[in-house]
C-alpha cells in the first residue's frame, strides 16, 4: 500500500472535507507532537542534545527514564486523538475532553504542591473551568461536529448514543 496515497486521501468513510476544521487540526497537531516526542527518544539514548529537568542541567538518559513516563500518557492520548479521527471512530469524539480534563489535573497538582500563588490558583480554576466547557461544547453540541457524528454514524450503520459511540 502506498502511505503518501493513503496520507493524501485521508479518512475513507467521509473524508477530510466532511471532518470539520478543528479537528483535522486536532488530528495534524496531535501526530506531529507524538512524531516529536518519538524523535527525541533516540537522541536522548544518545546524549545528544541539552536536557533540563526543573532547571538542572542532565543527562538524556537521565531526562529519558524521569520525564518520559509522564509524557507517555499524554503521548497514547494523542496518538489516539489522532488515530481515531483519521480513521474515523466514534470513540475518538470524548478524547479532546479527556486531554483538557488532564490539564486541569497537572494545574490542580500545581495548585497542591504550592508551586502557585493563590490569586493563581483561582486564575486556574477559572480558566481550566472554562476550556473543558468549551470543549464539552465543541464536542456534543457545535452543529457542524455534531452533524459530522451523525453522518459518520449513518455511514457506518450504526445510531449515536447519548455517550457518542
Amino acid at each position: 500500500m502506498d502511505l503518501i496515497g493513503c496520507i493524501r486521501r485521508g479518512p475513507a468513510t467521509l473524508g477530510w472535507s466532511e471532518m470539520p476544521w478543528l479537528m483535522r487540526k486536532g488530528a495534524f497537531f496531535s501526530a506531529l507532537f507524538v512524531a516529536l516526542l518519538l524523535l527525541f527518544i533516540p537522541l536522548s539514548i544518545v546524549n545528544l542534545g541539552d536536557y533540563q529537568v526543573n532547571g538542572r542541567h542532565v543527562t538524556g538518559p537521565y531526562f529519558l527514564t524521569h520525564v518520559y513516563p509522564w509524557l507517555l500518557p499524554l503521548m497514547v492520548l494523542l496518538a489516539a486523538i489522532a488515530y481515531g479521527y483519521w480513521t474515523e471512530r466514534l470513540w475518538a469524539r470524548p478524547l479532546p475532553l479527556v486531554f483538557w480534563f488532564g490539564v486541569d489535573l497537572m494545574l490542580l497538582f500545581e495548585v497542591v504542591t504550592g508551586d502557585v500563588t493563590r490569586g493563581d490558583a483561582f486564575s486556574y480554576a477559572a480558566w481550566g473551568a472554562a476550556y473543558v466547557v468549551v470543549a464539552w461544547w465543541y464536542c456534543y453540541r457545535k452543529e457542524t461536529v455534531a452533524r459530522y457524528y451523525q453522518a459518520l454514524a449513518s455511514a457506518r450503520g450504526g445510531r449515536m448514543t447519548s455517550a457518542g459511540g
